[in-house]
């Protein structure tokens, strides 16, 4: 599995994700990742889009939060276009980044957002693949929880897969969260589901 490629949209070389990006428009960009993602499958690498919704021209989320504040025409128009041609394309998994996407949701970074993962990437994008967080241990979340459930409203928002540096932690909060009842079991058997499905695809089990 490669955590790549970079669907960001940013043509501007100020910006903290430029260098990880082509570097160019959503049109070209989103030809890219369209190529990219299926030359990753033709030789058996699964590929993972990211960040969704799209970093723009915000900070780096390892050090501090970023807030997210242009317009939601902004995404429709430009940021979410790679990642409907990846999608078109058969990308397996989408990580989501922890900037805070104002227009749709304006209390929780978007790996914790339930609006922003189940409503705009599972609903209007129509992404029925593997969603996966960056790093829950980066700056930018624990900004918002400290106590490592992290991992649950991340499970909850409609995230199948986990990044985090703070494994035992969050894998105990977790586990308790479904035994308590928090984290539905159905919620764990979807996400178990999608990530199987994946494995027979590519033939790793």
């Amino acid at each position: 599995m490669n955590l790549a490629p970079v669907a960001d949209v940013s043509t501007d070389v100020n910006d903290f994700i430029h260098i990880r990006t082509f570097g160019k428009d959503a049109k070209e960009t989103s030809t890219f990742i369209s190529n990219m993602v299926g030359y990753a499958k033709d030789r058996g690498i699964s590929s993972c889009l990211k960040h969704f919704p799209g970093y723009g021209n915000n900070v780096d989320t390892h050090t501090g939060s970023a807030y997210d504040k242009r317009s939601y025409e902004t995404f429709t128009n430009s940021d979410y276009l790679p990642f409907i041609s990846g999608i078109k394309a058969g990308v397996p998994s989408i990580m989501v980044s922890h900037n805070v996407m104002e227009s749709v949701d304006s209390s929780y970074p978007a790996s914790l957002s339930k609006k922003v993962i189940t409503g705009e990437l599972r609903e209007k994008l129509n992404f029925s693949g593997i969603v996966i967080t960056d790093d829950l241990a980066m700056a930018a979340v624990k900004s918002y929880v400290t106590d490592g459930s992290a991992a649950v409203l991340a499970i909850n928002a409609g995230n199948d897969m986990i990044i985090t540096s703070d494994f035992e932690t969050m894998f105990k909060e977790v586990l308790k969260a479904v035994n308590d009842g928090i984290i539905e079991k159905e919620t764990i058997n979807n996400a178990v589901r999608r990530i199987i499905a994946w494995k027979h695809a590519y033939q790793l089990m």
